[in-house]
């Protein structure tokens, strides 16, 4: 049975040029790249035509990218690493309720450890309250942190201005990039981005393998948070080329497909609402579409509770919300921070466009969604003129 996907901030599809760009190294060329020897130094020079693809992402220098398993430990990497373990109040960090889990719960860590750790106001937009963050940032605050673009409703944070803030009083800004990469420009240098996090999966590349970007400047800043062979300063462990590979050619694809895919995403975005407001009264739209990306689109279904849809719908792959809280029975924390309320959050879905999805795909799976929901829903979501 054909599954029409529409929750590519999950996870994409491997795109076929990269598989193939990736097969070589699992076959036949698959020497270890700290290696001597010509299979070693062979897999090097692929791992370093993937480096410059990944700079050319994301606008950096190659010597300032750093291999890892994806952006959860790019963004470990980044913030654990700007603490020691003896740190403690006053020092700080600055971090975003809406962000990915895997930054929050390096916060929550470090507060466990005695390290102050403070949370930026976010606007019913879901954008950083600037005038709130740099209120509270001082001499003490080692890092502030904000995901670029919003995994469940899309918001794009203004990290420029965001840097300049955390620059003013010496602190640092990461970023995580991992739904930002492929979908906006990013040029790390001109937004003076202190560390960046980016996850192949996200934009047709393998699983198990990100990058992240360090601004050279304030390397000497960041402790290892992991120790091994020496492959990196920063991150040790074998370089698995296959995979470093894939995340180069998916970033290749990325800056040549960059501007047409917004175009197609805007297009479908505009029809998906379409169906949805046409068949679904009092639908509304959770967030500030003129300050998110179009490829997200979070919706509150009246009557209908997200977490069955979901699970109901046979044909249609959508969901509640962001995949690293998918197993919580609460109301999603990133729409409850923005001031949606309870049973709002609760009657919500996101749905994530792929730009390369056909156009009859995309009708039919947002027609299925509006089907299934006004089943669910009844009489609150009763065809106009039927009482």
């Amino acid at each position: 049975m054909k599954v029409i996907y529409l929750d590519g901030c999950a996870t994409t599809r491997v795109d076929d040029e990269v598989l193939e760009a990736m097969l070589p190294f699992l076959r036949e060329e698959y020497g270890n790249p700290s290696s001597p020897h010509v299979l070693g130094k062979r897999a090097r020079r692929a791992v370093d035509e993937a480096t410059e693809s990944v700079a050319r992402l994301i606008g950096a220098d190659p010597g300032s990218v750093v291999f890892t398993s994806g952006a959860t430990e790019s963004n470990n990497i980044a913030l654990l690493g700007m603490f020691g373990h003896d740190d403690r109040a006053p020092v700080n960090g600055f971090f975003c309720p809406t962000d990915h889990k895997s930054s929050l719960a390096v916060g929550q860590a470090l507060a466990a450890r005695g390290v102050e750790v403070r949370t930026a106001r976010v606007r019913p937009s879901g954008q950083v309250d600037l005038d709130d963050l740099a209120g509270g940032l001082d001499l003490n605050t080692r890092v502030a942190t904000a995901a670029w673009v919003n995994s469940e409703i899309g918001t794009v944070q203004p990290v420029r201005a965001m840097a300049a803030l955390c620059h003013a009083v010496g602190a640092m800004l990461h970023v995580d990039a991992a739904q930002a990469a492929g979908r906006i420009p990013i040029a790390v240098r001109e937004a003076e981005i202190d560390t960046l996090s980016v996850s192949a999966h996200k934009i047709h590349g393998p699983k198990g393998v990100g990058a992240l970007y360090v601004r050279p400047e304030i390397r000497h800043r960041l402790r290892p948070v992991m120790f091994g062979g020496g492959q990196h300063a920063l991150r040790s462990g074998t370089i698995p080329a296959h995979l470093v590979v894939g995340l180069g050619k998916a970033c290749e694809l990325a800056v040549r497909r960059l501007d047409a895919e917004w175009r197609r995403v805007r297009e479908l975005r505009a029809t998906a609402l379409d169906i949805l407001a046409t068949g679904i009264p009092g639908l509304r739209v959770n967030g500030d579409p003129d300050a998110s990306v179009p490829h997200v689109l979070n919706v509150v279904l009246p009557g209908v509770r997200g977490e069955s849809l979901v699970s109901s719908l046979r044909s249609v792959a959508v969901s509640t919300g962001s995949a690293c809280n998918s197993g919580s029975q609460e109301p999603s924390y990133v729409l409850t921070a923005i001031g949606v309320p309870a049973e709002d959050a609760n009657s919500s879905v996101r749905i994530c466009l792929d730009p390369g999805m056909a156009f009859e795909d995309l009708v039919l799976g947002v027609e299925l969604v509006v089907e299934r929901a006004r089943a669910l829903a009844g009489v609150a979501v009763a065809t106009p003129g039927q009482g």
